[in-house]
């Protein structure tokens, strides 16, 4: 890992002639990305905490079949998203990173393609209603839901206006007030009675707020044109056909468990995948991070050279490779006590499901990253076969492990789980030879073994204290694994220093207030 990825601009003052130097180019870059990735990170922390308390309360009210109903309308609604998407945000952010006169135009016309798209994605979804025979309550939380999506994804221009001008803060604002709304508005919703129902309800309501926020926000750095023509709506339909390809082939992929269980089992067995799904999303948090954070970094360091783009990538690729390893882990070892506090007993069955998605982590953060560094290649189309293989290889998975599931175990949960972690050790492999062989040698590889050991060592010393108790256990698998990874310095002296500066400046700040 290259040690000038994580030089921080608050390592310290140069002073010359008594005369304070201005920072250099590149500590101001790099400063600007650490503040972007703490900005992410700790948007991530409040969300974390309001969806805590949401979890808390809201799928234990509804029960499994109330959640299976929330969680299926989800699904549908984000696979018939697809047709709004065209994968445009990508597209809108590498264009943006390099022509930033443009953003003006590029984010208003990607706003008018996606509200003349609408109509076929409420077409879609009113087909799907009646294709699968769902009740008054389903349907009617289905086309909220539905609302819910379209207002979501009119949104995204503007987040993708965010992320090129590496303003991540905004992104941060965005996340809180939309987290901190839903889970307020939805346990007051729901105490009060209204359920499901209720529960869509406000989510539409949140996030046509967000949408006003965000155009309220971006007018600082871009206004945004919304006149526009048939030859730019047209050109950006165009351009963004390969990054289209690949959302649907992502949205596909991410939701086809879901679809396939609800088609096949009922609603109850749905809930049991959809809580531990809920929880499996939230871990995503660290891929999604970085990759949103480096990904302008990515395609400037292309701009120069093949060579530049591997040095830039080994930084974020190799460290969630790293992380991956101890929060997969703590994931499986934790899901029987974390699932019977979040959801209580009714969700007992969904704990098998979480231990499996926890084994998912590892090659679902590393797909994350590859992605991006295709995306900055603007080689998506290589990246989007990959998504199309998993697409058809994971229904049959699906087929075969669901009905086996179900008939032996009762729960068809754990066959989709099963189906999701064998596909993404396939599309692992792909990825790893089309990208990872540029960016992994020795060192780094030497580096994740050591990981890997002191995470298996931490295992060790989790199971041989369950036992007497879960809490010991637990902190005397944490203190194992951050002795060894100390004794093993895992922690590169970069990384450390940036942890240090950032921790400095938060004294500083606290001894200030």
């Amino acid at each position: 890992m290259t040690d000038t990825a994580w030089v921080d601009d608050a390592g310290g003052l140069a002073l010359a002639e008594a005369q304070p130097q201005p920072p250099s180019p590149a500590a101001s870059v790099e400063g600007r990305l650490g503040r972007n990735i703490l900005s992410l990170a700790g948007g991530q922390l409040i969300t974390w905490t309001m969806t805590l308390v949401w979890t808390l309360i809201v799928p234990r009210t509804l029960g499994p079949a109330g959640w299976g109903i929330v969680v299926s309308a989800l699904s549908v609604s984000g696979v018939a998203g697809i047709v709004l998407g065209l994968g445009t945000r990508n597209y809108l952010v590498r264009e943006l990173v390099v022509n930033r006169a443009a953003a003006p135009t590029l984010v208003g016309t990607a706003i008018v393609l996606r509200l003349l798209l609408a109509p076929l994605f409420a077409a879609s979804i009113i087909g799907y209603a009646r294709f699968s025979h769902s009740g008054q309550e389903a349907r009617t939380v289905l086309y909220l839901l539905a609302a819910f999506t379209l207002l979501t994804l009119l949104a995204e221009p503007m987040q993708a206006g965010f992320q090129a001008i590496e303003r991540m803060q905004y992104l941060a604002y965005s996340d809180i007030v939309s987290k901190s709304a839903q889970s307020l508005t939805g346990i007051g919703l729901v105490i009060l009675g209204f359920r499901t129902r209720g529960i869509a309800t406000s989510l539409v309501v949140v996030a046509a707020a967000v949408i006003a926020l965000n155009a309220f926000w971006l007018r600082r750095f871009v206004r945004i044109a919304l006149r526009t023509s048939t030859r730019k709506l047209v050109h950006m339909a165009k351009q963004s056909l390969a990054y289209w390809a690949f959302g649907v082939f992502s949205m596909l992929y991410l939701w086809i468990d879901t679809i396939m269980l609800s088609l096949m089992t009922r609603a109850e067995v749905v809930g049991w995948y959809g809580a531990p799904t809920r929880l499996f999303q939230t871990l995503m948090f660290l891929p999604v991070l970085l990759s949103t954070a480096w990904l302008p970094r990515l395609v400037a360091a292309f701009e120069e050279s093949a060579e530049k783009l591997w040095r830039t990538a080994r930084t974020p690729l190799e460290l969630v490779l790293v992380l991956s390893m101890p929060i997969a882990a703590g994931t499986a070892i934790v899901a029987g006590p974390l699932i019977h506090l979040l959801y209580g007993s009714a969700y007992r069955n969904a704990v098998p499901v979480m231990v499996v998605l926890g084994l998912c982590i590892p090659p679902m953060y590393l797909n994350i990253m590859l992605a991006s560094v295709l995306i900055a290649q603007k080689r998506q189309v290589v990246w989007t076969w990959v998504m199309a293989g998993a697409t058809v290889v994971n229904p049959p998975f699906n087929l075969l492990l669901i009905p086996m599931t179900q008939h032996r175990y009762g729960n068809g949960a754990v066959g989709a789980a099963v189906s999701l972690l064998v596909t993404e050790l396939l599309v692992v492999l792909a990825g790893f030879t089309m990208v990872g062989r540029n960016i992994f040698g020795r060192t780094e590889a030497r580096r994740c073994l050591l990981c890997a050991l002191a995470t298996a060592l931490m295992c060790g010393a989790f199971y041989a204290m369950r036992p007497v108790s879960v809490g010991l256990a637990l902190v005397l698998g944490v203190a194992i694994f951050v002795l060894s990874a100390v004794k093993f310095r895992i922690a590169t002296p970069a990384e450390m220093a940036f942890v240090t500066a950032r921790l400095s400046r938060l004294r500083v700040r606290s001894g200030r207030a």
